[in-house]
């Protein structure tokens, strides 16, 4: 989840930046002005008036923007490192049949033979099942069903305080936020404001380190259960 290393960095910057920004003084000039540009240079920024109001709605806006592409790259990061997982576990030699399950691939002769060698072919059909989980677009299924292809028995609760955060991508994705009925009864710990989730620097955090924690349990129930090979540790959570 190397990515998301970067945006926690973005993440402290815009808080402190956007914080210094709402403590610059007021004045009648537009913002571009007021910040040391021109109107030709940032003309968007030139059409709002430095005041505290229009100065709240750029800032927040901002750092609301910056929370929710974290979200998105958050969920990216970790179905990826569910889908590495699983390549690293069918490359240690897990049960041929529990991995591949009732799932049906329908994958060409000359695509296998050009891989090379047994490593590729390998991550060739992980890969390939694991999109056929994705394509169900839930994400606790997906993880219930890989968890159950590696017998890893999760724990319950280290999933379940992943999940709001997990879920959050596809509400910010495909509503812009904005819940529906099934999101509030299943997460009513989540904040919505005027029908939306509350994209704070709290929300952003409480999604990294569930997200995190998620991970990390993962790898402890992998590594346990000899799932990845000694060449294949590197980067693993220890």
């Amino acid at each position: 989840m190397n990515r998301i290393a970067y945006y926690n960095t973005d993440i402290e910057l815009c808080e402190l930046l956007v914080g210094r920004f709402f403590q610059t003084p007021h004045s009648d000039e537009n913002l571009a002005v007021a910040l040391g540009s021109t109107a030709d240079i940032h003309p968007s920024l030139s059409r709002r008036v430095n005041s505290r109001n229009s100065k709240n709605i750029c800032g927040n806006h901002l750092k609301s923007t910056l929370y929710a592409a974290f979200i998105k790259d958050l969920f990216e990061d970790f179905s990826a490192f569910i889908s590495d997982t699983m390549t690293k576990a069918a490359l240690a030699g897990i049960d041929p049949a529990r991995f591949v399950g009732e799932i049906r691939l329908d994958l060409h002769a000359a695509d296998i033979l050009a891989t090379g060698n047994w490593d590729a072919a390998v991550r060739l059909v992980s890969d390939a099942i694991f999109r056929k989980l994705e394509n169900e677009r839930n994400t606790k299924e997906l993880l219930r069903k890989a968890s159950a292809r590696l017998g890893l028995a999760l724990d319950q609760n280290v999933l379940n305080g992943a999940m709001p955060y997990l879920d959050a991508r596809h509400i910010l994705v495909h509503r812009d936020g904005r819940v529906d009925d099934l999101y509030v009864a299943d997460y009513p710990q989540i904040q919505v404001r005027e029908g939306k989730i509350a994209t704070n620097y709290q929300f952003v955090g409480d999604a990294r380190r569930a997200v995190d924690a998620l991970a990390r349990h993962i790898d402890e129930r992998v590594i346990a259960a000899n799932l990845v090979r000694n060449q294949d540790m590197s980067g693993r959570r220890q």
